[in-house]
């Protein structure tokens, strides 16, 4: 929700966005957060589990937690002849060098891996058990 919300102008170009997301792998704070978001900015929507059968389509942004989708979505739209960016967007989670460089960069919601792994190391050396908010932030490249 967040992540989206800081920058949800550069959403605005598109029409529909759609979350490529399995319930069963994923945690439902992101389908809840994903359904708030466009609930609050009138961004039509849809929820769908794989992009196994569906074709990309112009005007569509997809936001996509596993990687197999995206390479999916990716194969799709060169095959459709859609530029990735200009004609549909796509937003992928968990920031990695690859995402840096395929398509010239994939725009991706990511945690603080280094912020994390701070946290969690602190945690350990002092004993302390909470539950923390790890933030996220999206990372704008040529797929939105």
């Amino acid at each position: 929700y967040n992540a989206l919300k800081t920058r949800n102008y550069l959403l605005k170009k598109y029409s529909k966005l759609i979350l490529v997301i399995s319930t069963i792998n994923q945690p439902m704070g992101m389908l809840y957060g994903f359904e708030d978001f466009c609930a609050e900015y009138s961004f039509d929507h849809e929820v769908i589990e794989y992009f196994n059968t569906r074709e990309a389509k112009k005007g569509e942004v997809y936001i996509i937690p596993e990687d197999r989708d995206l390479v999916r979505i990716i194969k799709n739209a060169k095959k459709n002849k859609l530029a990735i960016g200009k004609d549909l967007g796509i937003i992928s989670y968990n920031d990695t060098p690859l995402k840096e460089v395929v398509e010239n960069g994939v725009t991706t919601i990511s945690t603080d891996f280094i912020g994390m792994g701070k946290l969690l190391a602190e945690m350990v050396l002092s004993n302390a058990i909470s539950r923390i908010k790890n933030n996220s932030s999206l990372i704008i490249r040529d797929t939105l």
